[in-house]
């Protein structure tokens, strides 16, 4: 079979004609939550990850509103790319980005500034390198990884950093709504049991009574 060799604008326009013939060809089926497509126009669908998955991205969407305000927080997003149309769970775009005042826009082109990726068990580590390759190449300045126990990875061109040069007060680690109620509980029962020892040292000790009187003679 033949490859069909395209230039990188070539690309970037078969993606846009591409993703709006799948768009408009049939209802989204709403199990499937993620669809991409390959180089030369295939779907590729993803089975919806689960509670915990959409759990860890409802707050990563909440922490990049609360830290990164001067721009917008997509979820689901499409980024062309020169491997097709992929699919971030999470990106944010500054209020520099070209397409942020555009209505409607169905692909990204280029990527935004930070593509997140949250890991579920289906997902590759050839995959999310590849991902994160293409995003970089596609003009993003961070990717960042959501572990399946919530740590957070943060990457740049040149490789992983310690924290997030855009965000920098950005949590290491993501909690789920019950990993929070969890780690509240403990943190209570902590105290309890802290002010329930202080009590104790505080306390008199009590010495031994007077001995009692001796018969009488």
């Amino acid at each position: 079979m033949s490859v069909i060799t395209r230039s990188r604008t070539e690309q970037h326009a078969f993606n846009e004609r591409r993703w709006s013939e799948i768009m408009a060809a049939s209802p989204i089926d709403h199990s499937i939550s993620k669809i991409e497509t390959d180089r030369e126009g295939n779907v590729i669908m993803s089975p919806s990850a689960g509670k915990d998955h959409g759990d860890r991205q409802a707050e990563i969407v909440y922490q990049l509103k609360l830290l990164l305000p001067k721009g917008g927080v997509l979820t689901e997003c499409g980024v062309s790319t020169q491997e097709g149309n992929k699919t971030p769970d999470i990106s944010w775009t500054s209020i520099y980005h070209p397409q942020f005042r555009q209505p409607d826009v169905k692909v990204l082109n280029p990527a935004p500034e930070i593509c997140v990726e949250v890991l579920s068990p289906s997902n590759s580590a050839e995959d999310i390198d590849l991902k994160r390759r293409l995003y970089f190449e596609e003009g993003a300045q961070e990717v960042w990884i959501c572990g399946l126990e919530g740590q957070m990875k943060f990457f740049s061109r040149v490789g992983e950093l310690n924290a997030s040069k855009l965000c920098a007060k950005f949590p290491k680690r993501i909690l789920t709504s019950h990993e929070r109620l969890d780690l509240e509980q403990q943190k209570v029962a902590a105290r309890k049991a802290g002010r329930t020892s202080q009590k104790s040292e505080r306390s008199p000790q009590r010495g031994p009574g007077p001995e009692p009187p001796g018969p009488e003679r």
